[in-house]
């Protein structure tokens, strides 16, 4: 199987969109709450220069109380924060829905089904892994069939030798040819197992 680069699982474009639109919809909402302060607070600071720092020492206190007493400015922090929370789940579906599938994928490669595969839909991430794993299912389906031939080989070859040697005469010539049979098939069976690695 081809090595998987473990940057490239997340799509580069995924991730560029993901963060324009967060950043487009928090800038967004930055600007539609400075507009409204400065509509709210556009007001003159007085002719003399104590009524301006009194003016000025005003809109301090009242500020933020101003802020979120408002109805408008209080959609608009409802807005964005809705907004962002439904752009953070979608974006966040499109990566957990695919490991979801992965894992159910691997529970059943784990329980001796070789016959899934991992299939995601359009658009989901992580597709570079999920081809990784059914070539490796695909894989692990071909070794272990080419063993259960090869055993069935086997088993077919002992059966013939042991019929052979149960007779009172047996042909030597038969006898020698059911017993390469059964080098063949233990030779199969090698190579069927071929490059697996266990551990004890």
């Amino acid at each position: 199987m081809a090595e998987t680069n473990t940057s490239t699982l997340v799509e580069r474009d995924f991730k560029l969109k993901f963060g324009l639109k967060f950043c487009m919809l928090t800038i967004a909402g930055m600007l539609a709450l400075t507009i409204f302060i400065f509509f709210a607070t556009a007001e003159s600071l007085g002719s003399t220069y104590r009524t301006a720092i009194y003016t000025i020492y005003n809109l301090k206190v009242h500020i933020f109380p101003l802020m979120f007493a408002s109805f408008y400015s209080v959609f608009i922090l409802a807005v964005v924060t809705v907004s962002i929370a439904v752009i953070s789940v979608f974006f966040s579906h499109k990566i957990a829905g695919p490991i979801y599938r992965l894992e159910k994928t691997l529970d059943s490669v784990a329980s001796g089904d070789l016959t899934v595969g991992a299939h995601l839909r359009t658009g989901d991430q992580l597709t570079v892994l999920a081809d990784e794993v059914n070539a490796m299912v695909r894989s692990l389906n071909h070794s272990v069939r080419g063993c259960s031939d090869a055993l069935a080989e086997i088993k077919g070859c002992e059966d013939r030798v042991l019929g052979l040697l149960a007779e009172e005469r047996p042909d030597a010539e038969e006898l020698k040819e059911a017993v390469n049979s059964l080098k063949r098939g233990i030779e199969a069976y090698g190579l069927a197992t071929y490059g697996f690695r266990v551990k004890e």
